[in-house]
């Protein structure tokens, strides 16, 4: 279903699409110019209704050059199953990809991914389960859920209830996380932290550098100590902009 766009020059859907045997929602983000396109798995953060896709967000993606596919997330929006914080969902990050190497506009060698705050398990995920992910963005992006586990304990309900007890299924845990998969993961990465994140931590990215470091693997890192886990308007679509730019950069050197 088209949507009503906010920039002249792109055009949005609302869109069904099959991951695995289940049908999820999403949107669907393009430039109206005909012309191959390089593209992007947008994995918003969140679960359920908080976190939602923000379409204006994705439309800016569209309007530096981009086809961007955004999931919704099992369980949401008309979607079937339930949300697993990085289980099963992250076949919906998988079937996006699908959807987009199906469209003949798209530059099936120039994909990649953006992950916002819990959006960047998927995105790590995808980068470490599939050959698709050229460059990845980890914005204010968890990497580490025992560290989510330790550091937001208004979240820790959801998580014994979502993934299991951090300890008895420590497992589940790192399997969703990148700190633990950094090995598999072979894209160029770039992180985007504000220092006066409260509800992802700068451990985060520093704790991912390092690993990365001692695997021999360089990454960018933009930091930015007076923004908290959401940008000012003005500096969020500032540093949008020039990541997209990066992702253009490193896909074309791919």
């Amino acid at each position: 279903m088209m949507l009503p766009a906010s920039i002249p020059d792109v055009s949005v859907y609302h869109v069904m699409y099959r991951a695995d045997d289940t049908v999820v929602a999403g949107y669907l983000a393009q430039p109206k110019a005909h012309r191959k396109c390089p593209a992007l798995v947008y994995c918003r953060g969140g679960i359920h209704r908080v976190g939602m896709v923000q379409l204006e967000w994705i439309e800016h993606m569209a309007a530096c050059g981009f086809i961007v596919c955004a999931p919704s997330y099992r369980g949401n929006e008309g979607g079937e199953g339930q949300d697993e914080f990085g289980g099963a969902d992250r076949q919906d990050v998988y079937g996006a990809l699908q959807l987009l190497l199906h469209l003949p506009q798209v530059d099936a060698k120039r994909i990649g991914a953006i992950g916002f705050s819990r959006g960047a398990v998927g995105a790590f995920l995808a980068a470490a389960e599939t050959e698709q992910i050229g460059a990845l963005v980890s914005w204010g992006g968890v990497v580490d859920l025992h560290l989510t586990y330790e550091e937001r304990e208004d979240l820790r309900r959801m998580l014994r209830r979502v993934i299991g007890h951090p300890v008895k299924d420590a497992h589940a845990y790192m399997e969703r996380s990148a700190l633990y998969r950094a090995t598999e993961i072979k894209c160029p990465i770039l992180f985007v932290q504000g220092g006066c994140d409260g509800q992802v931590s700068s451990r985060h990215p520093h704790y991912m550098a390092r690993r990365l470091e001692e695997l021999g693997k360089s990454y960018d890192f933009w930091y930015y100590p007076e923004y908290g886990h959401h940008f000012p308007e003005a500096a969020h679509y500032g540093a949008l902009s020039d990541a997209c730019h990066w992702l253009k950069n490193k896909l074309c050197a791919c």
